[in-house]
């Protein structure tokens, strides 16, 4: 009988779990909505909402609780199925990973209660650590608290995104602790060999110090601009897009993608390009969008027969640019704004220009990569455009997100509010007209409405840690002066040459955005590397463009490469091969940045946009045939491709001698394509089967 009870303890765990999880996705949605509710409308601000701090820390609290319940849930079925395996099989180290895979749930479920109980602290005491305890001193519960939100934003973010950002935040910890920091020291002056950069030389802050900036002083985790706008820009849209996906969102893309695949002799390459370009956007994760997109579109684009390394990089190169694509730009465009104060539709209006520059020559490069190799669709079908009926909804709350955001000029979280309204309202009357008015369908609505607004909070819950744990990088490193002495370093190693320091910027936020989220990499770059180029001459918005642009492709930058080794493991090929192609197809997203420093209108429109934009686009077009060897008629030997990048060159940077220079270099690299499209033309039957070699 008791053998019963506890098997029937055990089968109930993840079944209570699920509820659980249920129920904190919802709450987190409602919290998130409420909060944007009273803002938009004006309504008295009392209870959780009274301060925007207490909001946050509530946020923090419940965001934190709903993602390790979620992963608790993930670990409970992991260990069932380490369960079911012959554990005297296994030796000693199976033993013990077995004996983990057990504890692990209840590890992470006292995590979830940690994190409810520490922030149900910081709200208990909020007004003495808030406004008296900067004067009157840090009780040691204080500082025990503190330490364990350091220690929970850490390892949700590791558990979230890997290694890579939790080990720069352990890393920020030791090197502001004077403790560590010393010992670095008396090793440089010990042994000879050994050398400390004057730039990484600080006093050191005690662990009490830490502990207070880190956290309880309602800084570092509680970060005004991180955690501020994380908990209700961010969020309003992660929930917007989990809520449409419940919706059919997804399926939709997806669906139109399949028919359009049909109907365009290179197939559905584009449509992997579009779909992933556009949910990227919206995610903010180019390692996120690659496993979910790339999960459909990489098998359909093998089913046509292109190569998996081909496969795998067009997915991985799309989804990294879709963080560049504005309305959401991958949520960075509301950290910017907040970082620069300025308007959100300066920043949008600034991101149009470079992300049509990508993913233009994005577009181009898979057209002509298809078109080189013979990948190309054999029996096309006229698309079907009652289709695009079935998605019409979604149009509906689209248009108020886009009208209410730039021109009414409401916040984000305003927008976000009321599109989200828009959605629910627009679905209820799309079910009712479908199904007719009944209690059958208003109870699979209302689960439809309620399954949406809980997947809204579960997406938005992996984000609450790592926006956490940047807001205590961002505290600690400028606390210690890192971030001015970084700026200098790089000011100093260009010799006051301009071009240097955009690619010593260039090299250093590429390398600190490796393995990291998008919106992460920007923060930590725009800290560490943008006050150096600002410091040059180059105007703010263009610098935090520049060096949000290379944090992006950082996703397919070699050796980490996050979203090409997802991209591989899907399609099931080589991580280099996938890299190498990654870096062809997106091989003129390094110059684009470069492109808009030195065509400033770019960025800041004004009625040299109008001539400079196609002629830089023309140049991004050549740099594309230069890398991938073909015109649209022509295999291209190296020394046209010479010229085609000399003539790119001078199309895209000619204007820092005379335009005249820029209008020839745009001007031959459109006879070039205008000769091998127009009068020459593609070859479809010669093409067929002229697979690529492995250097290609």
């Amino acid at each position: 009988m008791a053998a019963t009870s506890r098997s029937d303890e055990h089968d109930n765990a993840p079944r209570m779990l699920n509820g659980t999880v249920y129920a904190f996705g919802v709450l987190l949605t409602l919290l998130t909505i409420g909060y944007a509710t009273v803002l938009a409308f004006g309504l008295p601000r009392v209870g959780i909402y009274r301060q925007s701090e207490m909001y946050v820390n509530v946020f923090l609290g419940l965001g934190l609780a709903t993602y390790y319940v979620d992963r608790a849930r993930t670990a409970y079925q992991v260990a069932d199925k380490t369960a079911a395996d012959d554990i005297g099989s296994q030796g000693l180290r199976g033993r013990l990973r077995t004996a983990y895979a057990r504890i692990n749930p209840a590890i992470i479920i006292g995590l979830a209660i940690a994190s409810l109980v520490s922030t149900a602290y910081v709200h208990i005491n909020f007004n003495r650590l808030f406004e008296d305890a900067h004067l009157a001193g840090y009780t040691s519960v204080d500082i025990l608290v503190g330490t364990v939100l350091i220690v929970l934003a850490i390892d949700a973010t590791r558990r979230a995104f890997g290694w890579v950002i939790a080990a720069v935040a352990i890393g920020s910890v030791l090197y502001a602790h004077w403790l560590v920091i010393g010992l670095i020291f008396l090793a440089s002056n010990a042994v000879p060999v050994v050398d400390v950069p004057g730039v990484f030389r600080h006093t050191g802050m005690t662990w009490t110090e830490i502990a207070r900036d880190g956290a309880i002083s309602i800084n570092g985790v509680y970060d005004s601009t991180l955690m501020g706008i994380g908990s209700t820009w961010v969020a309003i849209f992660i929930m917007f897009a989990g809520i449409a996906k419940a919706f059919g969102l997804m399926e939709f893309v997806l669906d139109i993608g399949r028919e359009l695949g049909s109907s365009l002799r290179t197939g559905v390459v584009q449509v992997a390009v579009i779909s992933s370009m556009i949910m990227g956007s919206i995610t903010g994760s180019a390692a996120a969008n690659t496993a979910t997109t790339g999960s459909f579109t990489i098998p359909m684009l093998q089913e046509q027969g292109i190569r998996d390394d081909f496969a795998a990089s067009i997915e991985a190169v799309a989804s990294a640019g879709g963080q560049m694509l504005p309305p959401v730009m991958g949520v960075a465009a509301f950290l910017m704004a907040d970082l620069l104060g300025v308007s959100y539709v300066q920043v949008i209006q600034a991101g149009v220009i470079p992300a049509a520059l990508f993913y233009l020559s994005v577009c181009v490069a898979v057209h002509f990569a298809v078109l080189k190799f013979g990948w190309t669709s054999r029996e096309l079908s006229s698309f079907d455009w009652r289709l695009l009926l079935t998605g019409l909804h979604f149009a509906i709350p689209l248009f108020v997100l886009l009208y209410t955001l730039i021109y009414l000029r409401y916040t984000p979280l305003s927008a976000g509010l009321y599109t989200i309204l828009t959605i629910f309202g627009v679905m209820i009357v799309k079910n009712f007209y479908d199904a007719g008015i009944g209690v059958d369908t208003a109870q699979s609505t209302g689960r439809q409405t309620l399954d949406g607004v809980s997947r809204g909070g579960l997406e938005m819950a992996p984000l609450v840690g790592v926006l956490a744990a940047m807001g205590l990088i961002v505290e600690l490193l400028e606390g210690t002066g890192l971030t001015q002495g970084i700026a200098t370093a790089i000011i100093g190693l260009g010799g006051g040459l301009l071009i240097v320091v955009l690619v010593l910027a260039m090299i250093t936020s590429i390398l600190f955005g490796l393995g990291m989220p998008t919106p992460a990499a920007y923060i930590l770059v725009v800290v560490l590397v943008a006050p150096g180029v600002i410091q040059m001459g180059v105007p703010e918005l263009t610098t935090h463009m520049f060096v949000f642009y290379f944090a992006m492709l950082s996703a397919i930058t070699p050796p980490v490469a996050i979203s090409v080794a997802i991209g591989s493991r899907i399609a099931g090929t080589s991580f280099m091969k996938a890299c190498l192609q990654a870096l062809r197809i997106g091989a003129p997203g390094f110059v684009v940045p470069f492109a808009f420093v030195a065509n400033n209108s770019l960025i800041y429109w004004s009625t040299e946009t109008i001539v400079a934009f196609p002629l830089v686009l023309l140049g991004t077009i050549g740099l594309v045939v230069a890398t991938v060897g073909f015109d649209g008629a022509h295999d291209l030997s190296y020394p046209i491709r010479a010229s085609y990048v000399a003539a790119s060159f001078a199309a895209m940077f000619g204007s820092l001698g005379h335009v005249g220079i820029q209008l020839t270099g745009a001007g031959l690299v459109a006879a070039g394509l205008g000769y091998a499209n127009l009068v020459v033309g593609y070859n479809a039957e010669a093409r067929r089967g002229a697979e690529p070699s492995a250097a290609e």
